[in-house]
């Protein structure tokens, strides 16, 4: 075999490869936009299914809206809201660790519909102690306030017991006498609406023991 011969033959091999190496090149470049093609049609479609639970729920707002349009100003008169608070009887001083004397008051709150029925109603709450016989600079016994999620799981029902109940022990010590003043604010959240009532009550107080005396010289 010449040399011409094995010039040709190498030539023909050199060719053979290139051709195989641009197949695989095509084939990869073909799978890549195949796989990119496929990536686009998933982002469609994920797409027009965002814009068509968008559109639906564009829909169903305009629908609330034209039907409390329809319903008027007038609707909130339809509807079972507070129209004022009472402060159940017992109401009053609390003992919370079977200690003699009372450790706080115990509010419970009942919120009236325009039927007279007690309702569960959110809202935020604030109570106020007050000592009336005390000096009027320091008569605040203690303020207490819960926040609408606090003041829904302070709801009791049962066989006629329907109110709220909050705890509020002595901020600090005890008051200076036992007759007290309780207020309490609530603030409906369906109207926005402020309802207040107060009470008196009696506390059971420890008794201080009397001061010891000095001896006489």
């Amino acid at each position: 075999m010449n040399s011409r011969m094995v010039f040709r033959i190498a030539a023909c091999l050199a060719a053979a490869w290139l051709c195989g190496g641009c197949s695989i090149v095509s084939n990869e470049r073909l799978n890549k936009l195949e796989a990119d093609h496929k990536a686009a049609l998933e982002t469609a479609r994920q797409v027009a299914d965002r814009n068509e639970g968008l559109q639906a729920e564009i829909i169903a707002q305009r629908k609330q809206i034209e039907t409390l349009q329809a319903l008027g100003e007038k609707r909130l008169q339809t509807l079972f809201h507070v129209e004022r608070i009472e402060l159940g009887r017992y109401t009053g001083g609390a003992d919370f660790d079977s200690v003699e004397g009372d450790d706080g008051v115990k509010v419970y709150l009942r919120p009236i519909d325009r039927d007279g029925s007690v309702i569960k109603a959110a809202g935020t709450v604030k109570v106020q102690v007050f000592d009336l016989a005390a000096d009027p600079k320091n008569n605040l016994v203690g303020e207490y306030a819960w926040d609408v999620e606090k003041v829904g799981k302070q709801w009791s029902s049962g066989f006629m017991t329907y109110h709220f109940s909050f705890d509020c022990p002595w901020k600090d010590a005890p008051p200076a006498h036992d007759e007290l003043t309780i207020r309490v604010e609530f603030t409906d959240y369906l109207t926005g609406r402020s309802f207040t009532a107060q009470q008196a009550c009696k506390v059971r107080l420890v008794a201080k023991p009397p001061a010891a005396t000095q001896p006489a010289k």
